[in-house]
């Protein structure tokens, strides 16, 4: 039987975030875990994090499942996923504890290897100082390389950087063109970026009218 002191150590271990560069002190030697297969490390996460087939959910494991699979299998997907529980209650059903600090770091990971949808989070940890200093040329330099790998939503917050000077010199011209680049990916945000800048968008953009439907 354990102490009461080994319980509390080890129910303390299990709270801690896991965190990219945690794996070697944190992990274990299960099947699961050495396996190494990318899709079934990812569904018996989702099957620890739903309770499905389990008496109860157990999120602990779930996360350590997708850590695994990021250091096993170099799988970005989970390196986002376990970033989008750490960040937002309702991807766990509030069963994990909100850690803005792992949330970067797992977005970090994840972008810097080349996942796109983690690119423009990164930019917005950045962009908003969550989980990191705040930092509006970090934010820049994130959000256009997730709007060149084709992030539509990013060419919109490129553009809003131009336009307000945020991280760079304001240049309303190419808050414009990067703006016309967001709406023509279906960006209404975009748009609305466009119309506050109409005046410099009618020169600098001869296709306009054709997104603003005039």
């Amino acid at each position: 039987t354990q102490s009461k002191d080994e319980t509390s150590s080890k129910e303390e271990e299990e709270a801690k975030s896991v965190l990219p560069t945690s794996w070697q002190s944190s992990h274990n030697n299960n099947t699961e875990t050495t396996a190494a297969d990318e899709p079934a490390l990812l569904q018996l996460a989702t099957c620890h994090l739903s309770g499905t087939g389990l008496p109860t959910p157990n999120p602990t494991h779930a996360l350590h499942l997708l850590q695994a699979a990021y250091h096993l299998t170099n799988s970005v997907v989970s390196a986002h996923k376990l970033a989008l529980l750490y960040e937002y209650p309702t991807q766990s059903n509030n069963l994990i504890t909100i850690d803005v600090v792992a949330a970067f770091e797992w977005f970090k990971a994840a972008a810097e290897n080349g996942h796109v949808p983690s690119m423009a989070e990164l930019a917005l940890c950045y962009e908003l100082g969550c989980g990191v200093s705040q930092s509006d040329e970090e934010a820049l330099d994130w959000y256009t390389k997730a709007a060149n790998a084709g992030h539509s939503a990013a060419h919109y917050s490129v553009g809003e950087h131009f336009e307000e000077a945020r991280g760079v010199r304001m240049d309303h011209e190419e808050a414009c063109l990067w703006y016309y680049r967001a709406a023509v990916l279906g960006e209404e945000d975009g748009v609305g970026g466009l119309r506050r800048l109409e005046d410099v968008a009618r020169r600098v953009v001869p296709e306009v009218n054709e997104v603003l439907n005039e």
